[in-house]
């Protein structure tokens, strides 16, 4: 799964060296598994990710929003493709990590889906 998220964030340019990209990863990765999770994203999101990528909790959000920044900047089309409509902005991190998991879903597990 995380060869898939990692595919698909590289185009924004988002690439290991920045601090936000494992922490995004995981952010998506636990959206993928379980959607809900989106409704509580500080608690059942972010706080999460700090634990597993051993960092505070304060500074996820901002790592995700920095990484947001760049693929904005480097690839705004790829992201208005990801998200199925327009965006003016940059998105907010919940809603950045809302979409990604959403096109992985359509684009790359409803394959793995409907082949078993």
């Amino acid at each position: 799964m995380e060869r898939i998220i990692s595919d698909v964030l590289r185009p924004l340019g988002a690439t290991r060296n920045y601090m936000g990209y494992r922490q995004t990863v995981v952010a998506i990765r636990l959206t993928i598994e379980d959607e809900t999770r989106l409704h509580r994203i500080t608690k059942d999101i972010y706080s999460v990710v700090a634990e597993e990528c051993n960092c505070p909790v304060l500074t996820v959000e901002r790592n995700i929003r920095t990484l947001i920044l760049k693929g904005w900047r480097t690839n705004k089309k790829y992201m208005c493709e990801m998200a199925g409509f327009p965006l003016e902005a940059p998105p907010s991190a919940s809603q950045f990590i809302d979409f990604v998991a959403a096109y992985i879903q359509r684009n790359y597990l409803c394959d793995t889906i409907s082949k078993d």
